[in-house]
């Protein structure tokens, strides 16, 4: 199977993910990448799982560490933050299915691609999402209003920890006036923002190439990158 790090496996995964946006984009993503088989068997998946995946694909491609940034809400300096992704991945997203929540009868499952897809369809998203992964135990559908904030507030805890890798959220404190920093980290996301910056500067050697030689985006693609980047100096030293 084709990898990221494979300069035509990675442009089209590209092309393929932009031309859909939101939850989508997640799935299609991970079908182009060839990490699932099937396109409506991926809106299966928990988010879970996929933030896993999009994780694995990560690590191999461009590295083990993300490095992030976080603004500080209290004095605005920005700090830089890694993230490592062998520590995120080597400890597993929770288990998919239901399970009993401290809540009660209640049972809580960690939401698919396709709930998400279907409660954004919905005039209130939140609520038909409650609709959709909580129930009975014993599986009858249950009313989110019919409870006070306390009980919401436990589902939400249990639903935070079973979305595992898809709620994950760096901290840090800022050292320039030591607040405690929080931030949610979307690795779908930080998976396809890579993918948008290595895309076009893979087009922009393609056509300095193509310009300079005469060759096609299958020729230029087909060079490891070691040549690719000693043609291109020699470009850059007026040899053609």
């Amino acid at each position: 199977m084709a990898t990221l790090d494979d300069a035509a496996h990675l442009l089209d995964v590209w092309d393929a993910g932009a031309s859909v946006s939101g939850v989508m984009q997640d799935v299609v993503v991970l079908h182009a990448a060839g990490v699932v088989a099937d396109l409506d068997g991926a809106l299966d998946l928990g988010v879970d799982e996929v933030a896993a995946l999009a994780a694995g694909l990560y690590a191999e491609a461009f590295g083990n560490v993300v490095e992030g940034v976080i603004r500080c809400h209290r004095c605005g300096d920005l700090l830089d933050v890694p993230l490592p992704l062998s520590a995120v991945l080597a400890d597993p997203p929770g288990a998919a299915g239901p399970v009993e929540s401290p809540v009660g009868d209640l049972a809580v499952r960690a939401p698919t691609l396709r709930d998400l897809v279907l409660a954004g369809r919905s005039p209130d998203p939140a609520t038909a999402l409650w609709n959709r992964c909580v129930t009975r135990a014993g599986g009858e559908p249950v009313d989110a209003s019919a409870f006070g904030t306390d009980v919401l507030a436990q589902v939400d805890a249990v639903a935070e920890r079973l979305a595992g890798l898809a709620a994950l959220v760096v901290t840090a404190p800022c050292p320039a006036c030591g607040a405690d920093l929080r931030a949610p980290v979307d690795v779908s996301q930080l998976l396809w923002q890579r993918i948008c910056v290595a895309a076009p500067a893979l087009l922009a050697e393609v056509a300095t190439l193509a310009a300079a030689f005469g060759w096609t985006e299958r020729d230029v693609l087909a060079l490891s990158v070691p040549r690719r980047r000693a043609y291109l100096d020699l470009v850059g030293a007026g040899v053609r």
